[in-house]
């Protein structure tokens, strides 16, 4: 994260305001520190906040209550609660509840801050972690919406785990009826055609295929590209269009076989990195999602390059 860490501290007295500014000397916090439950709501609506650290002992709540209040809110925010010496039984209480992470804090503990600063790094660059994945899908699926090519992808069980607008017109399926459902059940008729072969075959090797053939159950000539992953095979395909190497018809098809195959490749990995850290911590993990993140920001910006100089000249 390029600027500050941005904290919301809920403090419990004069302590915890002197802890809160501990956490700011660091250099590395943004911290702003409020003494009420009603304050944390209103910077919560109001204000971009990484991480809400909360002291277990506040004016009026506790922190296992304000955990409740926010928590019916935002359900994402990361939450750091700190407690007391003697208070070794909220813990369980609040993992329940959703906290993110809890720092029990003893008498004289001079390392209270490091480690609670550690915890808060943590905390908010998972939470940016799981944003900006988030962001990126909703991308990709955004990609698929505005696509002239139709897309499905099917996970390792060939059951179906999304269906663009294209391909619910070309395969004369909605997509609420084919999410969940075994491609080969759906479509009987194609087991034992190329398309089951091919299918097949990319999964096998884990190598692309590409092939035009008629599909049966629908008795359209399709020309098919099929990327294969660990977790199952991204397939586009059109209608074979009438000039077969019209410009724009293959400009597309490129457009969309890149964007497909490296952006989700890319977004998985950056998946599977951010639950790896959710449940270990390894700030290696972290690194993997960051490196997964900028391969994405590669691609969006090779995509648009690939469109402007492959885009046909008008006639």
């Amino acid at each position: 994260m390029d600027e500050g860490i941005r904290v919301l501290y809920a403090a419990g007295g004069t302590e915890g305001e002197a802890r809160a500014d501990a956490l700011e000397t660091t250099g590395e916090f943004d911290v702003t520190a409020v003494t009420d439950s009603s304050a944390v709501l209103d910077a919560l609506s109001e204000d971009t906040v990484d991480c809400l650290v909360s002291e277990y002992a506040l004016d009026g709540i506790d922190g296992l209550g304000l955990l409740n209040l926010v928590r019916d809110t935002d359900p994402a925010i990361p939450f750091v609660l700190f407690v007391g010496d003697g208070d070794e039984n909220v813990a369980s209480d609040a993992i329940s509840r959703g906290v993110t992470d809890y720092i029990q804090m003893y008498d004289g503990d001079d390392l209270a801050v490091e480690t609670l600063a550690n915890a808060v790094r943590d905390a908010a660059e998972r939470y940016q972690a799981e944003q900006d994945v988030a962001m990126l899908n909703d991308l990709a699926r955004n990609v698929y919406e505005r696509i002239t090519d139709a897309f499905f992808a099917l996970d390792r069980d060939w059951r179906f785990t999304y269906v663009n607008p294209e391909a619910e017109r070309l395969l004369d399926a909605r997509a609420e009826a084919l999410i969940g459902e075994n491609f080969w059940e759906v479509f009987p008729e194609a087991v034992g055609t190329t398309f089951y072969t091919e299918y097949h075959r990319a999964i096998a090797t884990q190598d692309s295929v590409t092939f035009d053939e008629t599909f049966p159950p629908v008795d359209e000539h399709l020309e098919v590209r099929a990327f294969p992953s660990e977790d199952g095979l991204s397939v586009h395909f059109r209608a074979t269009p009438e000039d077969a190497s019209s410009a724009e018809s293959s400009h597309l098809m490129e457009l969309t076989n890149m964007l497909s195959y490296d952006l989700i490749d890319s977004i998985r990995r950056a998946q599977d990195a951010v639950e790896r850290a959710k449940a270990s911590g390894d700030r290696d993990d972290l690194d993997e999602v960051e490196a997964a993140l900028s391969r994405m920001n590669d691609l969006v910006n090779h995509s648009v390059t690939l469109a402007s100089e492959n885009q046909p000249h008008q006639r």
